[in-house]
């Protein structure tokens, strides 16, 4: 940040990278599975196209499918937000992510710099 710039003009504590990648949200417990894509990816969430709405809150599993992995990576998190995209019959999610270990952070970050430079 310069001097005399402000952070209000940016919503996110961490900023979010565009990419297009294949995943799968689970929600409920995993009695709700839906398949969607992921538009922006961050250390601290993502958005989240899919079919359906989930709630504002709920706890939700999203798994990512990358094409430098062996596994598709799952992350755990909640909804933070969600809007409709009325033209492409879909909604949209943020998710903001609670990774449980260092290594979940490290592998993320490692998918962000394949987005980067992929």
């Amino acid at each position: 940040m310069t001097a005399g710039s402000s952070s209000s003009t940016h919503f996110r504590a961490i900023a979010r990278r565009p990419v297009n990648l294949s995943a799968t949200l689970i929600a409920g417990g995993g009695g709700w599975r839906r398949p969607g894509r992921v538009l922006d990816l961050g250390l601290g969430g993502a958005c989240v196209a899919v079919a359906e709405v989930v709630p504002i809150g709920s706890p939700v599993a999203l798994i990512v499918d990358a094409p430098h992995l062996w596994d598709p990576l799952e992350l755990d998190g909640s909804v933070a937000w969600h809007a409709e995209q009325e033209e492409a019959q879909t909604y949209l999610l943020g998710v903001r992510f609670a990774p449980k270990t260092g290594a979940l952070l490290r592998t993320l970050t490692e998918l962000l710099e394949a987005a980067a430079f992929g």
